[in-house]
């Protein structure tokens, strides 16, 4: 009897034995993968979403899937920041190379003592347009990149569509004036339309001073705007080479320029800028041309009321 009772304690005793070496061994590897869990992160290295089966306890596997799915998601989307920051600093650099070059040219130019004084006051009439045309460029672009980062709060409200479209004629007329075209605008009906004064002024003028730059001399632009069940649209008609359907949809893209804005200066901002704008209006842009009779863009902004 006593053997057979020393038989199961041996036999116990070497089971439990085995079993607490199992245990050890099980939460050694654990404790293995936890470090190298931890020196990924640290070296930055790509974690993975799951560890190996032995030494595998579900409570501490589903921590280690919900941490690799959160620092690898913020790790790719780092790496997307970094992207976009690269690619607008390429975009600004490509941009401001032309302005900044003439400024220059310019500058170069002035420092010649054998100028005319005619001459001079041409080259510091050049440079002060330069000047100019990178003081906007400049504003255009901090604008865009306010924009796309939701930096800028646009704050629209129930007004006057009206009163805003006249401030942006009111500013352009003088460019108008120099080419001897000018704006006919139709009857408006009292129809409030939601928007920021401010900035659907600024779509507007983009609006406008495009069809003042392609339009040609003593032409018309025509301006007009029509109710419809949840929209208004105030539609703006210039006398301009007629823009491809191909290219609907594409003019209203970043640092796009068209076929017909050849040989005209620019930097296809002011269309993306204005598409911006009205998207945070829950507004939007189209355009509709025709050969012989120019371009018309339509600008829809919510109504919430109707006639």
């Amino acid at each position: 009897m006593k053997e057979i009772l020393m038989i199961v304690f041996i036999c116990s005793f070497t089971a439990a034995l085995f079993g607490l070496m199992h245990f050890r061994r099980r939460y050694f590897l654990l404790y293995q993968n936890v470090q190298k869990f931890v020196k990924n992160i640290l070296d930055g290295e790509e974690i993975p979403s799951h560890i190996p089966a032995e030494g595998d306890e579900t409570v501490i596997q589903d921590l280690f899937i919900r941490i690799s799915k959160k620092y690898n998601k913020e790790t790719l989307a780092a790496m997307k920041e970094k992207e976009v920051i690269q690619g607008l600093i390429s975009d600004l650099s490509h941009q401001l190379k032309t302005p900044l070059s003439n400024i220059r040219l310019y500058q170069d130019l002035l420092k010649s003592s054998s100028l005319s004084l005619q001459k001079k006051m041409q080259l510091e009439k050049r440079l002060d347009e330069q000047t100019d045309k990178l003081e906007w460029l400049l504003n255009a672009l901090f604008q865009m990149v306010d924009l796309e980062r939701g930096i800028i709060s646009l704050t629209p409200d129930n007004g006057s569509i009206l009163d805003t479209l006249q401030k942006a004629v009111e500013t352009v007329l003088p460019k108008a004036d120099q080419k001897e075209i000018s704006f006919e605008m139709t009857p408006f009906p009292q129809c409030p339309v939601l928007h920021d004064p401010r900035w659907t002024e600024e779509v507007f003028i983009n609006l406008l001073d495009n069809a003042v730059k392609y339009a040609p001399g003593k032409s018309t632009v025509h301006l007009s705007f029509e109710v419809y069940e949840t929209y208004g649209a105030v539609r703006i008609q210039d006398q301009g080479p007629a823009i491809s359907k191909e290219e609907y949809h594409r003019i209203f893209q970043k640092f796009y320029r068209g076929n017909s804005s050849a040989g005209k200066e620019g930097w296809g901002i002011g269309l993306y800028l204005s598409r911006l704008i009205l998207e945070k209006e829950q507004g939007y842009i189209t355009v509709d041309s025709k050969e012989g009779e120019g371009n018309t863009f339509s600008v829809f902004l919510p109504i919430l009321t109707k006639l």
